[in-house]
């Protein structure tokens, strides 16, 4: 790769009519600042290039109208803290809503296919890595490297992810110049592919733990998906709607079930065959992902965040926000400012 500015950006910019401005007043002025204002939007998008290796980029866009961004590309990888998307990346599973990691991981003259509707919004932070990266400079680092194109692929869509979730908002919040600047967003990239190779190689675990204790019930749970009613479905629905709604409220599994109008036996099979999870790892999860955005976006004492994500007792919040994230709720407050 020549450069990963000239290779993978200058020609995507031109195509959707972006053009570089001098005013960076709001943004680290080490990168460069495109904006766009056209029939179909208008946004900015900041980026900082480091030769063949790496872009770190922040992007705000708005799109009046229905349509679809598309290019050709090289082989790179991308990393991004969504918080808010609307697009739905073609062939691949989108992490749509907020507050959201999202990876692509593109072949070397594939097409990048994003479609919007009318008044969508992605607002982002990012990291794109080129194959001189990932595969010569950390080669010739480490000697030996995991498949590093199969673990971006395993965190897309993770809402549990904190420690990455800090380290994106500090790179937008990152101000520093000169070598200052260069030593960060190098680090910064660093960090951000080892807590990836960390989360996924946590989801490979719970994956392969899943297979071997799931294949002797295959069939049943196959049996009992297939007697799950599209009433039964819409109930499990709205019940997940209530979970994110309210995760302070008691949300044991005979108060869920009872929201669900089913008996608590079938409530849990039910659940577990549409989630696949037990209703109290997902309830757990939900409130872990609110407790992480409350820490990192809000100065609200830990006493009180446990408050509003169910937990009477602060020691009892701290326990399972550490078992579900690996972080004490202060190291993730610490590591956002």
């Amino acid at each position: 790769m020549q450069s990963i500015k000239h290779d993978l950006y200058d020609t995507t910019f031109a195509q959707c009519d972006m053009e570089v401005v001098q005013d960076t007043d709001s943004y680290n002025s080490e990168g460069c600042l495109y904006r766009f204002q056209n029939k179909q939007g208008f946004g900015e998008y900041w980026a900082y290039f480091r030769d063949n290796l790496f872009a770190v980029n922040v992007f705000n866009l708005h799109f009046h109208t229905a349509g679809s961004m598309c290019y050709r590309h090289t082989e790179h990888l991308c990393i991004a803290y969504y918080e808010q998307t609307d697009l739905v990346i073609q062939g691949l599973p989108s992490p749509q809503g907020s507050h959201v990691i999202g990876t692509y991981v593109a072949d070397e003259g594939g097409e990048y296919v994003a479609r919007f509707d009318a008044g969508a919004v992605t607002c982002a932070t990012s990291i794109t890595i080129s194959p001189d990266y990932y595969r010569r400079y950390l080669l010739n680092r480490f000697g030996s490297i995991p498949d590093i194109r199969r673990m971006f692929s395993l965190v897309n869509g993770c809402r549990n992810c904190p420690a990455l979730v800090a380290l994106f908002k500090r790179i937008r919040e990152y101000r520093g110049t000169g070598i200052a600047a260069e030593l960060f967003f190098e680090g910064a990239v660093a960090e951000a592919v080892g807590l990836v190779i960390n989360q996924a190689e946590k989801i490979d675990r719970e994956q392969r733990r899943s297979r071997r204790t799931g294949q002797g019930a295959n069939h049943l749970k196959a049996s009992f998906k297939q007697r799950i009613s599209a009433d039964d479905a819409r109930s499990l629905e709205e019940t997940e709607a209530y979970i994110r709604r309210s995760p302070s409220a008691c949300l044991d599994c005979q108060t869920l079930a009872q929201r669900a109008c089913m008996g608590q036996t079938k409530f849990k099979e039910a659940f577990r065959s549409h989630y696949g999870c037990p209703p109290a790892t997902f309830v757990r999860r939900i409130r872990m992902e609110r407790a992480s955005e409350l820490l990192s976006d809000t100065d609200l004492p830990i006493q009180q965040i446990a408050k509003e994500v169910g937990y009477a007792k602060p020691s009892a919040f701290t326990a399972a926000f550490s078992k579900t994230t690996g972080l004490l709720p202060s190291d993730l407050r610490d590591s956002t400012y």
